[in-house]
């Protein structure tokens, strides 16, 4: 009895994995499965085309032929080989491709935003608030993209993040940036119009330049949406158009104005 019992669980096996085995091969080679269409969702600064392009996929191949052996690829029918190629892209952050019919791929895009920028000998480099280098050029950016100013790293290259340098103080000028254009949407006033650059003398230590005449000392990480929207109040009605000078932010000690 045993032995039939075994020869007949091994038959099963044996059935499993044939079924299997064909069932792989249908999946690899029957034309249904052919791609027909690529979608591509979430990218703003790349054509369909680009993207596509990158990613390796061709119309008319097998998609399952592009699954790795990996538990994600399998289970989720995710080209993990495509993902990693449209991700060197320098603005994409992440992106899934996967298989959403037999003849269909979805390929959805998450994108950086640039955040500010850098100069670095002649060359402006625009940055994300995590410190990848978007782009690198000769031209000034826009006028929307902010200066910041002291922040020290070892090379850079496009899409990658600068080596070895502090990130938290990209991401604390990228946070006193954002915070004068969020005082910004409820007046009037915008200080962001006048700001020309950041500098991040520590963590602890910054100054803004406005107007190119006013620069604004504070403790970045002390009480930071009362002191822009304090500076914009000073800034615009206590101090002249023809004034120049500092604005010292010390402790809890009301700001002070010192003439040039």
């Amino acid at each position: 009895m045993k032995k039939n019992r075994h020869a007949k669980t091994r038959l099963k096996i044996l059935i499993f994995i044939f079924v299997l085995a064909l069932s792989l091969v249908f999946l690899l080679f029957a034309p249904i499965f052919n791609i027909k269409a690529i979608d591509v969702k979430g990218s703003s600064r790349y054509a369909t085309e680009k993207i596509i392009e990158t990613s390796g996929i061709v119309i008319g191949e097998n998609g399952f032929r592009k699954l790795k052996l990996q538990l994600e690829s399998i289970l989720e029918l995710r080209l993990l080989d495509s993902e990693a190629k449209i991700s060197q892209l320098p603005y994409v952050k992440s992106c899934t491709v996967k298989i959403v019919s037999p003849d269909k791929i979805e390929i959805q895009i998450t994108e950086r935003e640039p955040a500010a920028y850098i100069v670095y000998f002649d060359n402006y480099l625009t940055v994300d608030g995590q410190g990848f280098v978007l782009e690198a050029g000769n031209t000034e950016p826009p006028p929307n993209l902010k200066e910041i100013r002291g922040i020290d790293f070892k090379k850079y290259s496009i899409g990658g993040q600068l080596e070895e340098s502090e990130i938290s103080l990209i991401q604390t000028g990228v946070e006193i940036i954002n915070t004068i254009k969020y005082s910004d949407e409820t007046t009037d006033l915008k200080l962001a119009d006048v700001l020309d650059w950041v500098d991040m003398i520590s963590e602890d230590n910054a100054l803004i330049s406005l107007d190119n005449r006013i620069i604004v000392r504070f403790n970045p990480k002390d009480k930071l949406q009362y002191t822009m929207d304090f500076t914009k109040e000073i800034f615009f009605k206590k101090i002249s158009t023809k004034e120049t000078g500092r604005l010292e932010f010390s402790g809890d000690q009301n700001p002070s104005f010192i003439p040039d």
